[in-house]
Formats: C-alpha cells, structure tokens, sequence
C-alpha cells in the first residue's frame, strides 16, 4: 500500500492533481504516456522558464527535480511489471515443458543455456548475452594457476608473451614445460568450476525464479541422462 501511495504522488506531479488514479491507471500506464506527460510538463517549469513565470528559480528548480524523480519512479514501475509478466508466461512454459520437453529436444546432450533455448524459455539474443556475461566473470588460467602455487607471475608473463593474442594459455604453457598435462587439465576444470553458473543470469535479470531455475535444472539434467543411457545401449 505504501508503495501505491508512493506511485499516485509521481502520477499526480506528472500527470496533475485533478488525475483519476486507481490501481487499473497503474496497470495499464505505458512508458509513452510517461514521456509524453514529462515533456509537456517539464516546458511549463523548467528552470529556465522561472523569470517568465514569475516563480523563483529555486521553486522551479524542486518542482523540477521532483519531476524527474517521478518519472523515474513511474518508468521503474513498468520495468518491474514487464518482469513479473514475463516471469508469469515463463511459469507456464516450465509448466508444459516439464510435461513434454522431451519431445522437442534433439538426442544430444545439452549445456543448461542451450537446453533453456530450444523448450523456448528464453530467445537467442538472450542466450548470447548469458554466456558473454558469464565468460567476463571467468577466471584466467594463469591467475588460477599462480593461486594454486603450479605457476609465477614471472612464469605466466612469458607464457602469454609466447600464445600470442589467440594462443591457448594451457597448451603453450605446457610445451613450453611450465605445465604437465595433468596441471592443465587441473586448472581448466578449476576454471569450469569457479566461472559463475549461466541461470544465475537469468535469475538476476528477472526471467527466472530460483524455484523455476532449480525445476529447468532438472529438467535438463534428466534430459542429459537420457541421452547418457542411449548412448551405453
């Protein structure tokens, strides 16, 4: 309720006084009616408009800044409520994939990302984005390696000097004989570890509850043991 209140106050500085507000305003108020609303108001008292209008600069400057304020709070509400709505559809889709995701997933195994695209939880540009935000998180192999003390700074320096810009880390360093296979091996599953898990992106983002993601999770799991199964038949 406090909230609500918090809500007609910014349509009323936005909107005016004499606004009918209801929790239906609310619902269907649109970020193009918000912009609309700001420029028109924002014309009437604009700082620089106080001479014109007879009002003093500093009573300009609040109604302004209150203004912005509010607008700001009002764009935040409909971001919130796109979120919700999503959330809501993609409840339904866990719903009906949990049924029959089976049926629309190929004989392969599947990374958690790809698996959420192809039951139709989320779009490609969304996947794209997961797994660049999940890659910026991750830890290099030479930072890994100086930690886990199978490598020094000094070491790491000439190792990247000599793997150039496309160069991997892991097979440079071990032909050059500062790893052995099974450091490297270590070290990328030590990396795979500690990079930060894909549904949590989606979680932050608002598409996915931590109940939805731990039932996809499962989901996908199952799905990976299935094609494990077929495959020692």
């Amino acid at each position: 309720m406090r909230r609500e209140n918090s809500l007609f106050e910014a349509c009323r500085i936005l909107f005016g006084q004499d606004i009918l507000l209801s929790q239906d305003f609310l619902a269907y108020l649109q970020e193009e009616g918000i912009n609309n609303a700001f420029r028109k108001r924002a014309m009437e008292i604009h700082p620089d408009k106080a001479l014109v209008s007879g009002v003093s600069i500093e009573k300009s400057q609040e109604e302004f800044v209150s203004l912005q304020v509010a607008c700001e709070m009002l764009r935040k509400h409909i971001a919130s409520r796109k979120i919700r709505t999503r959330t809501t559809q993609n409840r339904g889709i866990v719903e009906t994939n949990a049924r029959s995701c089976s049926h629309v997933l190929p004989d392969v195994k599947l990374p958690f990302g790809r698996f959420l695209y192809r039951i139709g939880i989320i779009e490609w540009q969304q996947l794209i984005k997961a797994l660049a935000w999940q890659k910026s998180g991750r830890l290099k192999i030479g930072e890994i390696g100086v930690k886990l003390g199978y490598l020094d700074k000094d070491s790491v320096i000439i190792i990247l000097r000599h793997s150039g810009k496309n160069g991997a880390f892991g097979l440079t360093a071990q032909k050059m004989g500062f790893l052995t296979t099974n450091e490297v091996r270590d070290l990328l599953l030590k990396q795979r570890y500690l990079q930060k898990k894909i549904g949590q992106f989606f979680v932050e983002k608002g598409l996915l509850s931590r109940m939805e993601l731990q039932t996809l999770l499962g989901q996908c799991q199952e799905h990976n043991r299935r094609i494990e199964n077929l495959s020692h038949r």
